[in-house]
């Protein structure tokens, strides 16, 4: 495919925005990967948090819920007016690039940090992670998740693990494929650019899913208890 062709990751979202309040109830969100990032997150009342990569709005709802006060970032236009639908005026919304420095926030800002499954269309996490690290105050949190580095090796067949590489998703929408553009790497890809911007790693987990998910994807529920899939992490900036 001739490089103008290539799908990016606006050109994605531009196509799943309508529909993809189906991808977040999909059981490999809702009941593997959401918990265990909101098992992750700590007590936010009273606190200012960010949401990174917010999509629809699910974790800035829930953010929202626990009584942080939350400020709800996207690059995509179309999903920003979606996450404008679902959160109303709840939620402080601004249209970012998480690879760029927000220019709406100050330094030492924020006390949190929340970026779901958000991370790996971005090919060097640094970038982001070295803006996190700007907007939060000494001690503030971040917690993230992604696609797990071995579970991309082995399901891409991948030629080198060791290797920051461009793979190509296909999600649905309205029975038409979707090719999603994301970026795979190992896992010292994923935690050695977290260290190198400030950030202590406070708990690394790699989640199993819920008896939720057996009820609804029985299939794939043995397989997904024996085999990785999201990493989620919790670090804090250093003091």
């Amino acid at each position: 495919m001739p490089p103008e062709e290539s799908p990016t990751v606006d050109d994605a979202y531009d196509a799943l925005a309508e529909t993809y309040e189906t991808q977040e109830e999909d059981p490999y969100c809702a009941d593997l990967e959401f918990p265990a990032m909101t098992e992750l997150i700590p007590d936010v009342a009273g606190k200012r948090v960010l949401d990174a990569g917010c999509g629809h709005g699910r974790y800035a709802e829930w953010l929202s819920e626990q009584g942080a006060d939350v400020v709800a970032v996207d690059k995509n236009a179309a999903m920003l007016e979606q996450a404008r639908r679902q959160l109303g005026d709840r939620v402080e919304i601004h249209r970012a690039d998480i690879t760029q420095p927000f220019e709406f926030a100050d330094d030492n800002e924020f006390d949190g940090v929340v970026s779901g499954l958000s991370l790996h269309y971005v090919e060097d996490w640094r970038q982001p992670f070295a803006e996190f690290a700007r907007v939060l105050r000494p001690g503030g949190f971040l917690v993230f998740s992604a696609h797990h580095p071995v579970d991309e090796y082995i399901a891409f067949e991948a030629e080198n693990y060791f290797e920051v590489e461009q793979e190509r998703m296909t999600w649905s929408a309205d029975g038409e494929d979707v090719a999603v553009p994301f970026y795979r790497r190992p896992l010292s890809e994923a935690i050695n650019p977290l260290l190198e911007t400030g950030f202590q790693l406070d708990e690394l987990v790699e989640p199993k899913p819920r008896e939720t998910f057996k009820e609804k994807k029985p299939e794939s529920y043995e397989k997904r208890l024996k085999y990785p899939t999201f990493l989620c992490v919790r670090a804090s900036k250093s003091e």
